[in-house]
């Protein structure tokens, strides 16, 4: 999982009112969220009336499971445990997953064809990762995992979904959206995204487990993190490393980070496209500040 550039990964916000605090009874069930005496409005972007398990919906008690036909639909049930989806093309759509393990829904390298859609996920505050893999997520609440999403192969698309209430243990590193290389064509676009800790983001892309290319990320709402945004390639020390090419990220609304809105790495010279993004407190554009050649972050 990515790691911190720095502080104890056992400092919490609450320990810092001053630096990051979030001032209201449950957010995870409101529409604002008020970030330092000001007042964010999360309407417009997704949140808990917007994702999850349509209202209305019944749902069938049911333990976790392997899902191993291809083309299965599985709908309508509230899960007590992990789901792994080990065939291509399963759609999993209005359910809710709880699970306390280290995965919520683990798809298998390389499946194609998932979709989770309209779900309610939640790691119990466990430190893991409530989606690990590639597919389509759409419109679903991600809460209390240390990874909300965790991207695992190609042709991954992350569209419409709230992740937040960001929880784990004392050895978790925190992201709303972690990719960490060895992939192509990720697309996320229109997410609101909550990370109310100190470390580590709200996106993490780099190429700690190999490259990355193609890669959009446009019109998020992009809450908290050490640096809210991290586009990091390392040119030394990673696992993987390797160009990280044809990046896009713009129209963002970042807020509420430690140290900066966007932490960019460009250590093998490819730059990202970078316009329109905002700090979405002020208004004021988020510079594309390009951070110099310095160890790696893990």
């Amino acid at each position: 999982m990515s790691r911190s550039y720095a502080l104890s990964i056992t400092l919490r916000v609450a320990v810092f009112p001053a630096v990051f605090q979030l001032l209201l009874s449950s957010y995870s069930e409101a529409e604002t969220i008020t970030l330092r005496g000001r007042t964010i409005d999360l309407s417009g972007f997704p949140n808990a009336t917007n994702t999850g398990v349509p209202p209305g919906t019944t749902l069938k008690e049911s333990d976790g499971f392997v899902v191993s036909s291809s083309g299965a639909v599985i709908e309508g049930l509230d899960i007590k445990g992990g789901v792994v989806i080990d065939a291509p093309n399963v759609t999993l759509r209005n359910c809710k997953i709880t699970y306390d393990g280290f995965y919520v829904v683990l798809i298998k390298g390389g499946v194609k064809g998932t979709v989770i859609q309209n779900c309610e996920l939640d790691n119990l505050g466990s430190g893991g990762q409530c989606i690990a893999g590639q597919g389509s997520f759409l419109r679903n609440n991600i809460r209390n995992c240390a990874d909300g999403i965790a991207v695992g192969g190609n042709d991954t698309l992350i569209e419409g979904n709230y992740i937040h209430d960001m929880r784990g243990t004392a050895a978790s590193h925190f992201d709303g959206i972690q990719a960490d290389g060895n992939f192509s064509h990720l697309t996320i676009r229109h997410n609101t995204i909550i990370n109310d800790n100190i470390q580590t983001s709200a996106i993490m892309v780099d190429n700690y487990a190999g490259p990355i290319d193609d890669v959009l990320i446009e019109n998020n709402l992009l809450i908290g993190g050490g640096y809210t945004v991290y586009l990091n390639e390392i040119g030394k020390g990673q696992l993987g490393g390797g160009p990280v090419t044809n990046v896009t990220f713009i129209n963002n609304q970042l807020a509420g980070w430690h140290w900066g809105g966007l932490d960019l790495r460009t250590e093998l010279g490819n730059m990202p496209t970078i316009s329109g993004n905002i700090n979405k407190t002020t208004g004021a554009t988020i510079p594309a500040w390009n951070r110099p050649v310095s160890k790696a972050i893990r």
